[in-house]
């Protein structure tokens, strides 16, 4: 008798285990098949995510040089030490660069000379480049440079 009631647990105790495996199983499926179905049907309706202002390097980096000078302080005790890299469209750019290297270097010292600390601000950095960049574009007469880059920028 007591075999009987031991073969009739093991049954029980399976079934129940195949049932629940059964049915994960199948939910499993059905929400995989689902999330599937429901992507694809709704992927027309959403909108396609741009490149906001994504720009390839060109890896035509040529160097400014590291500059040195007081900045615009009514005490006159502060200056930076910045080094700066120029990117450009392509190699035959940068050796009109090279050409014009003395130009860009007494631009870029005359801009940073007349600026306030505030100015050179962390905050501020992305408006420098661009005044940099523009500058120098406007010096040399066409868009010959793309950005402008800080490499070290230090302000006491």
């Amino acid at each position: 008798m007591p075999e009987e009631r031991n073969d009739e647990v093991k049954e029980k105790s399976g079934f129940d285990f195949k049932i629940i495996l059964i049915g994960l199983l199948i939910f499993l499926v059905a929400m995989g098949a689902s999330y599937f179905m429901l992507k694809s049907l709704i992927a027309p309706f959403m909108p396609e995510e741009e490149k906001k202002g994504t720009k390839e390097l060109t890896a035509n980096l040529v160097s400014a040089g590291e500059f040195t000078t007081n900045i615009n302080d009514p005490a006159g005790n502060r200056f930076v030490k910045v080094e700066v890299y120029i990117e450009v469209e392509d190699k035959k750019k940068v050796e009109e660069i090279n050409k014009f290297m003395p130009v860009i270097k007494d631009t870029i010292l005359s801009i940073l000379s007349s600026k306030t600390a505030t100015d050179l601000d962390v905050r501020y950095r992305e408006k420098l480049k661009a005044e940099i960049k523009d500058r120098l574009n406007q010096k040399l007469g066409e868009e010959i440079i793309l950005n402008v880059y800080f490499t070290s920028f230090i302000m006491q």
